[in-house]
């Protein structure tokens, strides 16, 4: 078993309700924050993701990407919401994210809700092929963040 292992969350997230579904899950965590959107009464946080969609100027069956990261062992608490906060900072200069700590099952393990669609209209979409390649790139971080750590990836069924 890897000490750190990211699994994209099996399912599909191609219909309007798919927002509620992974933004209300995260958000209803003990901890949570993220980036690309404002805690507002007027707007919810599923309505600011949903306008970066209504506003982009490409289209996409997958509304948003819903990812986790599990740990082999007990983390401090501060330092999974450090590490999910970092995890994030490499997504927000383009794509809204929201991230939560799950304490229900076991060892904590975070969450991770990422906009399919930039809050830059002409910026491309998250297709498979990029988010693969995203996490591949997180996957390399963890490895250099956390040595002799190993860090396993789990996307869509293929293992790397």
């Amino acid at each position: 078993m890897s000490d750190i292992r990211i699994e994209v969350h099996k399912g599909s997230y191609d219909t309007e309700t798919s927002y509620n579904k992974v933004i209300g899950y995260i958000t209803n965590k003990t901890y949570f924050g993220g980036y690309g959107f404002t805690y507002n009464p007027a707007l919810s946080i599923i309505e600011q993701f949903k306008l970066s969609e209504t506003y982009s100027s490409h289209t996409h069956g997958q509304k948003i990407w819903h990812f986790y990261i599990t740990f082999s062992t007990r983390w401090n608490h501060i330092d999974l919401l450090n590490l999910a906060n970092q995890i994030a900072l490499i997504f927000s200069p383009r794509y809204q994210i929201v991230y939560g700590l799950d304490l229900d099952k076991g060892n904590p393990h975070l969450h991770f809700g990422l906009n399919t669609f930039s809050y830059y209209p002409d910026i491309p979409v998250i297709t498979p092929k990029l988010m693969e390649d995203f996490l591949i790139y997180l996957q390399n971080e963890l490895k250099k963040w956390y040595p002799p750590k190993t860090v396993t990836l789990q996307f869509q069924g293929k293992k790397g």
